[in-house]
């Protein structure tokens, strides 16, 4: 039984197809898009698939769907949306729709059950030149209707495969007072991230009460009346170095997409399941994933290559843990490292009222706090 993903590649291979690729021509005319011209709906049918349904059940709760798995789907549906909403351009010259950044994906359940039908949907909500947003979110069927799951936005950026250049992308025509406030959006997230890079703790130094914090939380690791900056941990907490969990991956064929690259949903599902295990085992309770934040692709991950996964739990709010996962590919034979995707995972434990605080214990560990928690409460 072939999954969602390989229905989704096919059906944007169809299209390429269908649309006689001309891969001499190096431009194609660009053309007003309607946001209603790239609307596509997807359907994951685990009501009545079982097969379908195994690779979807969550080894912890077999009533539950994987999470990771329907962070695939969408990342390959964006890919779906773009190119229907850029068929004139792929019709003519060859082009490649990346994924640069997921925005955030806001949780509005987290029951997601394994033996309901559960329906994909979104359409292109903003463009740039090269660069296209889109709007995702997810439905499934409980008791005869559609119930909301998820929101989610993604950035993706065209590119030419053999150059490495961004490619211009169709233009969006606005045809009413919602989608005008749409495209808004769009464009306030671009100022956002922009400032948010301007005021990275790698460019500027934390604000004062930043770092009031990080010298309240270091008073608390020291003993006062011993007169000396002898490290202790403070009862009932723990330290950032202890909540480290790693995975190393081979990359292999089976794992690429359309352009040759290692899957970016494939990933993403990686790394979540890693997050979720540390989380799981931070605080020693079943966590539930309330909020992606901020997923961005620094690079491609070639086929081959041996990826290294990260994670750490590196800032906790009442019952609630912010793990933080870095990947990076790694060459053994010349002991290179190329760092290409972080992501940011908050997990909430249900069944605890609070988890214990992580405290970070030397200035690195303080900046990678104070980062997790603005991606916290932004």
């Amino acid at each position: 039984m072939q999954d969602v993903r390989g229905k989704m590649t096919d059906e944007v291979l169809r299209q390429i197809k269908s649309l006689e690729l001309n891969v001499a021509q190096t431009s194609a005319p660009l053309t007003k898009r309607r946001m209603r011209d790239s609307f596509s709906e997807v359907y994951i049918c685990l009501g009545s698939d079982k097969t379908l349904r195994l690779k979807y059940m969550t080894p912890s709760n077999v009533k539950r769907a994987r999470f990771g798995r329907i962070m695939e789907d969408l990342d390959t549906m964006a890919g779906l949306i773009c190119f229907r909403h850029n068929e004139n351009i792929i019709r003519s010259q060859c082009v490649a729709f990346v994924t640069a950044l997921v925005d955030r994906i806001e949780m509005h359940n987290c029951n997601l059950a394994v033996d309901e039908d559960i329906k994909l949907s979104g359409q292109v909500s903003w463009v740039g030149r090269t660069s296209l947003d889109i709007k995702m979110k997810v439905e499934q069927m409980k008791q005869g209707s559609w119930e909301h799951i998820l929101d989610t936005r993604y950035l993706m950026v065209a590119r030419d495969p053999v150059a490495g250049k961004g490619l211009p992308v169709n233009p969006l025509v606005i045809e009413s007072a919602a989608e005008q406030a749409e495209f808004a959006q769009g464009e306030a997230n671009q100022a956002k991230r922009r400032q948010e890079a301007e005021q990275s703790l790698f460019k500027t130094v934390p604000s004062d009460a930043e770092r009031a914090l990080i010298h309240h939380m270091f008073l608390q690791t020291i003993d006062p009346k011993a007169g000396t900056f002898k490290r202790i941990k403070p009862p009932g907490t723990i330290f950032m170095e202890e909540t480290k969990l790693k995975n190393i991956i081979l990359c292999h064929h089976e794992e690429r997409n359309l352009y040759g690259k290692i899957f970016g949903g494939y990933l993403m599902r990686q790394a979540f399941e890693l997050a979720w295990t540390n989380a799981f085992m931070y605080c020693r309770s079943l966590p539930e994933i309330e909020t992606v934040d901020d997923i961005v692709f620094k690079q491609p991950v070639e086929i081959g290559s041996v990826l290294f996964l990260s994670s750490q739990t590196v800032y906790t709010q009442e019952n609630k843990m912010l793990v933080y996962v870095h990947a990076e590919v790694v060459d053994p034979i010349k002991d290179i490292h190329i760092s290409t995707n972080t992501f940011y995972f908050v997990f909430k434990a249900p069944l605890l009222e609070k988890v214990k605080p992580v405290i970070p214990k030397t200035y690195a560990e303080a900046m990678i706090y104070l980062n997790g928690k603005r991606h916290y409460e932004g």
